[in-house]
């Protein structure tokens, strides 16, 4: 720091403990610097982090044919939010998610009952109360290549008979 205000001679041992404008002024601008660029950096990390998200398949397998429609009644498959029903011989699989919100139904004597806004359905998934808007719906059921029964979620059936899978068809 000079000596005087106008003086150009900078006295070297000063022992001012003071720190200058200038020296301030330039930490400030550094650690803005380093501030912007620690949120650019971690900005730029989250958009490589991969945004992918644990959703079960579409297409799930549920057993082989003869050990699937030897046995009666309905399933819930809680992975996959689907009941699983076999009756004399036939297997169909319906949606367990309903339509007024995205709740998961429960099984009911009559049907199917919504837990969270009371939304009834009967024992086809046909809306029968509440406040759900459409029908439970059924996925496409089908023998794969390696024998076994796959159920396909992004094929639909609105038509409760038409759902029905036989291992004679």
């Amino acid at each position: 720091m000079p000596k005087y205000r106008n003086s150009l001679k900078v006295i070297e041992k000063s022992k001012d403990p003071k720190m200058s404008r200038r020296r301030f002024l330039g930490l400030v601008g550094w650690g803005a610097v380093a501030g912007v660029g620690g949120v650019l950096g971690a900005a730029m990390l989250g958009y490589l982090y991969p945004n992918a998200l644990k959703i079960p398949p579409s297409i799930f397998s549920i057993g082989r044919p003869e050990d699937v429609l030897s046995s009666e009644g309905r399933v819930f498959i809680p992975a996959q939010k689907a009941f699983l029903e076999v009756a004399r011989g036939r297997v169909r699989c319906m949606t367990a998610i309903c339509t007024h919100l995205g709740c998961t139904v429960n099984s009911a004597e009559t049907g199917f009952k919504c837990p969270c806004h009371g939304s009834t359905y009967d024992l086809d998934g046909r809306n029968t109360g509440g406040p759900a808007p459409l029908p439970l719906v059924y996925y496409q059921i089908y023998k794969g290549a390696s024998g076994d029964l796959l159920v396909d979620k992004s094929r639909v059936i609105q038509i409760p008979k038409e759902a029905w899978f036989s291992s004679t068809a």
